[in-house]
């Protein structure tokens, strides 16, 4: 059995990253590090406006904007999504979790699953792919009960 374990519970813009610890009263939930992302509306963090294309149908001359290539707002997310999975890699790797326990809506948790090296990729022992950044830390265990990995 584990007895260092972690839980990162994580959306676009924000994470929690707990850690679990044991002793005879039972388990106890802290919070090792909090991490948040930027996370305007895409206007907001776009700082210019979208291009202009032209188009010539029939000789008369049009303009319109053209869109951002890609989403301002989900460019950040997935950058925030690089950033920590970045933190928990190092981490594994000076040893300071055995295993972990990832909490993430399913887009964010595809991106961490893409973003993971295999070394930290084997130390998750339990997903759940739901929104849960804005529940009470004492609220969380009877979310995980019956999740593979808890402990």
């Amino acid at each position: 059995m584990h007895n260092n374990q972690w839980i990162v519970v994580a959306d676009g813009g924000r994470a929690n990253i707990i850690a679990v610890t044991r002793d005879a009263e039972g388990r106890h939930l802290d919070i090792v590090h909090e991490m948040s992302a930027d996370n305007r509306p895409s206007q907001e963090i776009a700082s210019d406006k979208p291009g202009r294309g032209f188009a010539n149908p029939g000789g008369n001359q049009q303009r319109h904007a053209m869109p951002p290539s890609t989403d301002p707002h989900r460019h950040a997310q997935d950058e925030f999504v690089a950033d920590v999975v970045s933190y928990l890699t190092d981490k594994r790797n000076h040893n300071k979790f055995e295993n972990l326990v990832v909490i993430a809506p399913p887009r964010i948790m595809g991106e961490m699953r893409a973003k993971m090296p295999k070394p930290l990729a084997e130390a998750v022992e339990g997903e759940i792919t739901k929104d849960l950044t804005k529940i009470p830390l004492a609220d969380l265990p009877q979310h995980l009960s019956g999740t593979a990995g808890w402990l």
